[in-house]
């Protein structure tokens, strides 16, 4: 079995196939005239089953008459730069290579298995005359709605086979003048007849979506961050913060032990920067492997052009970030980057990230069971062609894991055809996939409307990376396709810039959040109907969800920082009756049944044609090599793992101007969390004052943290984030700066000076707030013990500067503005 790269037809591969013949072998007189067996694997089910890392592409799989795999190897052009440069002699080794593994299976067998059945010679079918048959039309349906002003649809159909065929379904719109029953006093179960926006929460940082966790208690587990918390109480919302760049958690929510933790990635500046939209995989029951499944895993879009904080000019080389939500295997991690104690601040650790759609501003996960990994997403690139956004599908695959860097297996397609329009920036885009109709909703905040898009339609038409030289992978395994003539319609028009989307329990409605108003619109999802309206009185509503549990609705809204719920205060006693008409539903069963559920779609241009481009080699050795990731900088990565010695030479670049030369990727890729040119504090998470230090690959250490750990003879240790031990009396804590004093295991410990009183910890963190007014030394009571640290004099002059070019500031103390502006010279 070999892998093979690409969307064309079997003829076009077999063109390929027939110049490399005659190219390799020139004296033979034997030119392949047919295809090998081609199988069409557009979900990716045998590329992930049997070519994973490091087997990916080009290598070969060898089944034998079980078909079990007897041998995996890769190609022999393999690492090179260029397929071009990989010599004849060198490609056609792969013969002898396959030869021996053949041989050794073949001399295995004695004889051929007949079993018992049929032996008759295996004959090929004929194919179907190219005249195309055509059926008769069938009647015209019934309309599509029953009542309202609502317009609906009636549609025929007849049976086509055969090749170059007329459309086999035609529709026209249709309304009925019948008024319904419940227009004016109707109501949907899940608001009632009556309701209440209720406060959940405050305090969160320009919150613009928010998503509920499949599995409450599995991220933060029992005890995190020296906090206990109770998984088995409660449902758990998470709501991603634009502002900070964080996502806050709140945990047993809905209980009187309700309380909210918030965290980011170390690199939040690249990997969660500006995030807008969230998405968790929810399917639990997909029946793939656990090592495997997607589930528990989530995403986010990060509507930013890879600016770095606008550190850096605007590259494009950006995308969504997958991760994954169970703390084991190093997903949730210390400064360090290694296993996040209990007692310690921890940080997620990115499990993948796709860099074909800056200025994502909405995510929706696709709960499809095709694919081997489930992880795949649907995302609002509000970039697009740079004129106007696309629709853009991610399929993470294999999602290269914590601390690796490996783009090659992937899979991206590109929606041209369906256009976006995002209107303002810092605007959320609400996308939802219905599991049941594989419908993705999509609000455009800039069109005023809602779009549906059947996900499981559209042609591979070409590859993208020709018009599209942005990507993640230069490899072939790594797939860029563009895809045209989907299922489209507009579901909905006229909303005054819609935001969060949701599907209400039942499946057969959809809340849209109008942010203009304030209000959130129900309609019915069969017909597009609208039903009601719930007011809000917010200003700026983003992301909605219903909770799994509990069924209530939940939205966030940015200008009061807060997350909310519609309760319901009165039952519904009169529910919307449905709009869709039964007879409508049956005569699309039949319709279905008659022509092939494949081409049956109320919503498609049958005249619709692919423009299909057969792929340039070229196209696969090329790639935006100015971002990051993608750099041909060899102080920037090695092959695949991007663990490059050389990368150490970036430590002393201090070309940190916005339009210099230095590429941030590459610090990030070059395994740098703490560099002089990473935004805020050298791009480190110290508590304030604090300066870090850098470990090569795997994260930093703050110089104002310290652990307290007891030893095997009951005495207190101070140590360095790094576990080496540190006498107190060669520390001296700085006026100005927060110290972070991490007691271990079942120590308390206690910090006073002079009259301050600075609490008491255990089992997790002190933080000691060292102030001008603070006393001369501190005192530790940790359990039996006493431990003193020395304060910096008042007035002292601390051997601390600062660098501007060739010049020297003085700076007395450290963690003090002492001025907004320095001019040196014209600077």
């Amino acid at each position: 079995i070999s892998s093979l790269k690409g969307g064309s037809s079997c003829s076009q591969w077999a063109d390929i196939y027939q110049g490399d013949a005659k190219r390799l072998f020139p004296d033979s007189g034997v030119i392949p005239r047919e295809m090998p067996l081609a199988v069409s694997d557009l979900s990716f089910e045998i590329r992930d089953d049997f070519f994973t890392t490091p087997f990916g592409h080009p290598s070969y799989v060898i089944l034998d008459g079980d078909l079990k795999v007897r041998h995996k190897f890769i190609g022999p052009c393999c690492g090179f730069s260029s397929y071009s440069d990989c010599r004849a002699d060198t490609a056609k080794s792969l013969v002898d290579t396959m030869s021996n593994y053949l041989d050794e299976i073949l001399s295995e067998e004695t004889e051929l298995s007949t079993g018992s059945g049929d032996n008759s010679e295996f004959v090929e079918e004929v194919p179907v005359d190219a005249v195309c048959a055509v059926g008769e039309w069938t009647p015209w349906s019934e309309c599509s709605v029953t009542c309202g002003s609502t317009s609906g649809i009636r549609f025929r159909y007849r049976s086509v086979q055969g090749e170059n065929c007329p459309e086999p379904l035609q529709k026209k719109s249709c309304t009925t003048s019948l008024p319904c029953d419940d227009e004016f006093d109707g109501c949907v179960a899940e608001i009632g007849s009556s309701y209440e926006i209720e406060t959940v929460s405050s305090g969160f940082d320009c919150p613009r979506d928010i998503a509920f966790h499949p599995t409450p208690g599995m991220h933060l587990s029992h005890r995190t961050e020296g906090r206990d918390f109770y998984p088995d109480e409660g449902e758990e919302a998470w709501v991603l913060n634009g502002y900070n760049h964080s996502v806050s958690i709140v945990a047993s929510l809905g209980t009187a032990r309700q309380t909210t933790i918030s965290r980011r990635d170390r690199g939040y500046y690249h990997y969660m920067i500006n995030a807008t939209a969230l998405a968790f995989n929810t399917v639990g029951n997909s029946g793939r492997r656990p090592d495997r499944d997607g589930f528990n895993y989530w995403a986010v879009c990060n509507d930013n052009r890879n600016t770095y904080m606008e550190k850096k000019e605007p590259n494009y080389f950006m995308g969504p970030t997958l991760y994954n939500s169970d703390p084991k295997n190093l997903n949730l991690v210390n400064r360090l980057g290694e296993v996040c104690e209990e007692d310690e601040e921890c940080f997620f650790l990115h499990s993948d990230m796709l860099h074909e759609s800056p200025a994502c501003i909405g995510i929706a996960h696709d709960p499809e069971t095709v694919s081997a990994y489930g992880n795949v997403y649907w995302a609002f690139d509000s970039t697009g062609n740079r004129q106007e956004g696309q629709l853009v599908r991610f399929d993470f695959s294999q999602p290269h894991g914590p601390g690796s860097m490996d783009h090659s297996v992937a899979a991206i397609r590109r929606f041209p055809e369906i256009t976006l329009n995002r209107g303002e920036d810092g605007i959320h885009a609400g996308m939802i996939v219905h599991p049941v109709t594989r419908e993705l909703f999509i609000a455009e905040p800039g069109a005023n409307q809602i779009i549906v898009v059947n996900v499981d339609s559209g042609t591979f038409a070409r590859t993208a990376r020709e018009e599209y030289p942005i990507y993640s992978n230069a490899l072939p395994s790594f797939e860029y396709s563009i895809y045209e003539c989907a299922d489209k319609r507009v579901f909905a028009k006229n909303i005054n810039t819609p935001t969060g989307l949701a599907i209400g329990p039942d499946g057969k409605k959809l809340y849209v959040a109008e942010r203009a108003s304030g209000d959130i619109l129900v309609f019915e999802i069969a017909t597009g109907s609208f039903l009601t309206r719930i007011s809000t009185n917010m200003a700026k509503i983003g992301g909605m969800a219903f909770s799994p549990k509990s069924k209530n609705l939940f939205f966030v809204d940015e200008e009061s920082n807060s997350l909310y719920a519609v309760k319901v205060k009165e039952e519904c006693t009169k529910p919307f009756q449905p709009r869709v008409s039964s007879s409508f539903e049956e005569e699309i069963a039949e319709a279905k049944a008659a022509i092939g559920s494949s081409s049956f779609s109320l919503f498609r241009d049958y005249t619709c044609t692919a423009d299909p481009i057969v792929p340039n080699a070229t196209f696969f050795d090329q790639v935006h090599t100015d971002t990051g990731y993608a750099s041909d900088d060899p102080n920037v990565q090695a092959e695949m793992v991007g663990m490059d010695s050389n990368a150490v030479f970036l430590a002393d670049r201090i070309d940190c101007d916005r339009t210099s030369e230095l590429n941030y990727d590459a610090l990030l890729l070059g395994g740098y969390y703490c560099h002089t040119c990473l935004p805020g504090n050298q791009g480190a998470e110290c508590d304030a004052g604090g300066i870090c230090s850098n470990v090569q690959w795997n994260g930093y250490t703050c110089d104002n943290e310290y652990l307290l750990v007891s030893d095997t003879d009951g005495n207190v240790d101070v140590m360095h984030p790094n576990k080496t031990v540190v006498n107190p009396s060669d520390i001296t804590l700085l006026r100005g700066v927060t110290y972070r004093l991490t007691i271990r295991g079942e120590l308390q410990a206690c910090a006073s000076g002079g009259s301050e009183d600075f609490g008491c910890a255990s089992g997790g963190p002190l933080l000691v707030v060292v102030t001008p007014e603070t006393a001369s030394t501190i005192k530790l009571m940790v359990g039996d013990n006493e431990v003193i640290l020395r304060v910096a004099p008042k007035a002292d002059f601390l051997d601390f500067v600062c660098f501007s070019g060739s010049s020297k500031v003085q700076v007395k103390e450290r963690g003090s503005v002492l001025m907004c502006d320095l001019k040196i010279g014209d600077e």
